[in-house]
């Protein structure tokens, strides 16, 4: 890794917290930390929501299912039920959002159901995320990791996974802490944009190092049937699931497949709340 690589990371770490650190001289109220002064564009809420749940488990989990043998895009149709489930939260909760009677959905579940109910799915949300995020975080720091012992052999990457995780929780920390939710929109946003130009220089790259080209690439796509992108699941399956504490097993069948929806794991990143 040369210098100019070490000088962008940690640049861009440096810049997003001084970017959540000028964001906080705009907060004056708890409202204004979680609501960004309602003044933050439509388009750049949407693009944040796409650049959260795109964490490092798409890359490296994602790519796998697709190129697996007999793997190919059907995951991808889980997005189709993140796509009808936004649609059902865009009617029921957002207006409440905009109305300025809510400020997190913690607040609708203590109306309807008690402030138990309310206390019990904040926690749950806390340790799974804190499990989750921490996961990914992991990681991230196998891949600074490994990108940096490849250009530095004598380096102990147990060490740079260590360092990599600590100094990406600080940044995040002081970030959020500092930023709230306007400053986590607008970085994002860049972050999308830089997930974007990535992925569009490496698939030039990746095109003109295939032999033949972008042709050659969907022939071999086509032969192989990775761009199957549904799988209705309509046929016989057997089921078998175990009692807990217990060595008896509870054997059916139903007509559908929903083991394959269940291993679409990868396509399912970051919460949203």
């Amino acid at each position: 890794m040369k210098s100019i690589d070490l000088v962008i990371i940690f640049g861009y770490l440096i810049g997003i917290t001084l970017f959540g650190v000028w964001f906080s001289r705009k907060q004056e109220t708890t409202r204004d930390y979680f609501l960004g002064d309602r003044t933050v564009p439509w388009w750049a809420i949407a693009a944040s929501i796409v650049a959260t749940e795109t964490s490092t488990n798409h890359f490296h989990f994602g790519t796998r299912i697709a190129f697996a043998r007999n793997g190919n895009f059907q995951f991808i149709q889980l997005v189709f039920g993140y796509l009808l489930g936004r649609i059902v939260i865009s009617l029921l909760f957002i207006p409440s959002y905009f109305r300025g009677e809510l400020m997190t959905v913690y607040q609708l579940l203590e109306r309807r159901f008690g402030n138990r109910i309310k206390m019990l799915a904040a926690s749950l949300f806390v340790v799974m995320r804190n499990i989750a995020d921490g996961i990914r975080l992991l990681l991230t720091a196998f891949v600074l990791a490994a990108v940096y012992t490849a250009f530095q052999p004598q380096a102990n990457p147990e060490t740079i996974v260590i360092a990599s995780v600590v100094l990406l929780g600080m940044v995040m920390i002081i970030f959020t802490y500092f930023g709230g939710m306007e400053a986590v929109i607008w970085v994002e946003v860049v972050q999308l944009g830089i997930y974007l130009a990535g992925a569009a220089m490496a698939g030039v790259v990746l095109i003109m190092a295939i032999k033949g080209g972008w042709g050659q690439a969907v022939s071999l796509g086509e032969q192989y049937h990775k761009f199957n992108f549904i799988d209705f699941g309509i046929r016989p399956t057997a089921y078998a699931l175990s009692a807990p504490f217990t060595n008896h097993t509870f054997s059916f069948t139903l007509p559908i497949d929903f083991t394959k929806h269940t291993r679409s794991g990868p396509g399912c990143s970051e919460a949203v709340s």
